[in-house]
């Protein structure tokens, strides 16, 4: 399982693995060398099928429901090095479902339009295969300076321990 994320504002995508998910617990326990986290805010859907090469017009074929989310990334590991970039999008545990996925007929027509439009621009790349996440940042990331102890995202709460 992956997560496919298609960074705010832009034409790229990139992976995560499926260690990056963080399934059991509110808490982030921060790797020493981070001293700088930025959170980005995220809405997912679940393929519900495999699918390569997929059109926007049909990309609601491939999911049915779609959640909410919030994707930590260590800012200061990011450099020049395109090794040390991924490291910084990779830490474990760093991606958190923060809200109960919906039927896709009840969310915002808008959220509909960017996941069906990132199906297609990944999808034109890459496979994605059956419970792998499509994840679209919908705003842009927020600065967690080191020593701030949680970041909120509606009723989430995300804990960090430096």
């Amino acid at each position: 399982m992956n997560i496919i994320t298609i960074p705010y504002s832009s034409g790229s995508f990139y992976l995560r693995p499926d260690t990056s998910l963080n399934r059991d617990s509110n808490d982030y326990f921060c790797p020493e060398e981070v001293t700088e986290l930025a959170a980005a805010v995220f809405i997912y859907a679940k393929a519900i099928k495999a699918g390569k090469c997929v059109s926007a017009k049909f990309a609601g074929r491939y999911y049915n429901s779609i959640g909410k989310g919030v994707q930590l990334v260590a800012n200061n590991l990011i450099g020049d090095d395109p090794c040390n970039w991924w490291m910084a999008h990779s830490l474990d545990n760093t991606t958190f479902i923060t809200s109960a996925e919906q039927p896709a007929e009840e969310v915002p027509a808008e959220y509909i339009e960017k996941i069906n439009a990132a199906f297609e621009q990944a999808s034109k790349y890459v496979s994605f295969r059956t419970g792998d996440y499509i994840a679209v940042e919908i705003e842009p990331r927020k600065i967690i300076a080191k020593g701030t102890p949680s970041f909120k995202e509606e009723e989430k709460e995300i804990n960090i321990i430096w």
